[in-house]
Parts: C-alpha cells; sequence; structure tokens
C-alpha cells in the first residue's frame, strides 16, 4: 500500500494547492519500507493532479479538501484522508499503526450556486459517468 502526503513545510499542508511536496511511503506487511518525496515546484492543480496519478497512491493524507477534488482523486484510484494537521511522517506513521487519523468534516461542501446548470456537487458535465447523484428534475 502507498500512503501519501501533501506536504508544506514539513507538515501537512492546509490544502493540496498549497503543498510544496508529497511525502509517499510504501508499506509491506505493516512496515514503511520505502520513502519518496515529489516536489511539486509551484505545479498548478492540473500538473499535481497529473503527478499524483503517476504513483498508484492508495491513501492520500490532506488538510481541507473540496469534494470536487476529493471526488477527483477518488476517480483516479485514492482514498483521501482530509483533516489531518502536523508532521507528515508521524501522520504517515500513524495511519500505518492503525490509529484514526484526519477529520472527515474537513471536507468543504461549496454553497449551491444558483446559476450552476447542473444544481450538482460534483461536475457531471465534465464526468460524464451518469451517476445519478443529481437531483430530481435536474437532468
Amino acid at each position: 500500500m502507498k500512503v501519501a502526503a501533501a506536504v508544506k513545510d514539513g507538515v501537512i499542508a492546509p490544502a493540496l494547492n498549497e503543498s510544496t511536496e508529497v511525502i509517499i511511503v510504501t508499506e509491506e506487511n505493516g512496515q514503511p519500507v520505502s520513502k519518496e518525496v515529489i516536489s511539486l515546484d509551484g505545479a498548478g492543480i492540473t500538473s499535481v493532479l497529473f503527478k499524483l496519478s503517476m504513483q498508484n497512491i492508495d491513501v492520500m493524507l490532506a488538510g481541507e479538501v473540496g469534494t470536487a477534488l476529493q471526488e477527483t482523486l477518488r476517480m483516479i484510484g485514492m482514498q483521501v484522508l482530509p483533516g489531518c494537521q502536523g508532521d507528515a511522517v508521524e501522520c504517515i506513521a500513524g495511519l500505518l499503526a492503525g490509529e484514526q487519523v484526519g477529520d472527515p468534516s474537513k471536507i468543504v461542501i461549496p454553497e449551491e450556486d444558483e446559476d450552476d446548470p447542473m444544481h450538482c456537487m460534483h461536475d457531471c458535465a465534465k464526468c460524464m459517468a451518469d451517476c445519478g447523484d443529481r437531483p430530481e428534475g435536474k437532468q
């Protein structure tokens, strides 16, 4: 399993777009076997998502995460644990030790936008998944 943390100055970044690097720890049989640090070099969110998608990360530890970003990360195969804070390596170690990390209430749900023709929490217009999550009558 690969566990990653979005990091800024050694601690979990408040938001993914504020992170300067990603720490990725590979775990086998409950023990960390490797650690890799990927620099984000001020990359935009699209570039960051591309870099992350190439790493086969299973779990991403993060600060605040919006619903659209959470869904995007889920679609590229990552479980997101929002609401993490503090030392990134300690958070990863805690998760690997079976501790509860993060706070699910840190998923940021945007206010409903009356001008949004989809009236949808995620962007069905782009994903075209026909997931059925659109409210009745708003197809």
